[in-house]
């Protein structure tokens, strides 16, 4: 199921993760977090502004860690919200907790550089 609006944050679950993340054209930004959680709540703005400033250069998606236990263990992640960076179905990093814009504007840039 792929989005058709290409600035949305798209879901992803243990069922489309292959197809939404691993094969990917574009870098992607995972934001792994729950409903309940503070932290991801506030983070949740700055995620879609993501989405919308690199739209066709970056797919963002997300992930309900509280509906996805399985791909929350198989990404290794150990707290909420945790934000992945994956080019080419590859790791590339990763930040546990939200810090601020800037943490997420590293990651980011670290997935739109070539090198």
């Amino acid at each position: 199921m792929t989005s058709s609006n290409p600035t949305a944050v798209v879901a992803v679950n243990g069922l489309n993760f292959e197809e939404e993340v691993t094969a990917s054209p574009l870098p992607v930004l995972i934001d792994v977090s729950t409903p309940w959680c503070g932290p991801c709540k506030v983070a949740r703005p700055i995620v879609e502004e993501f989405a919308r400033r690199h739209a066709g250069e970056l797919k963002v998606v997300e992930i309900d860690g509280g509906e996805s236990p399985d791909l929350v263990a198989r990404l290794g992640v150990r707290g909420f919200p945790t934000f992945i960076g994956m080019r080419a179905g590859q790791f590339v990093d990763a930040r546990l907790g939200f810090g601020g814009k800037r943490p997420l504007e590293d990651l980011v840039g670290k997935l739109l550089d070539p090198a």
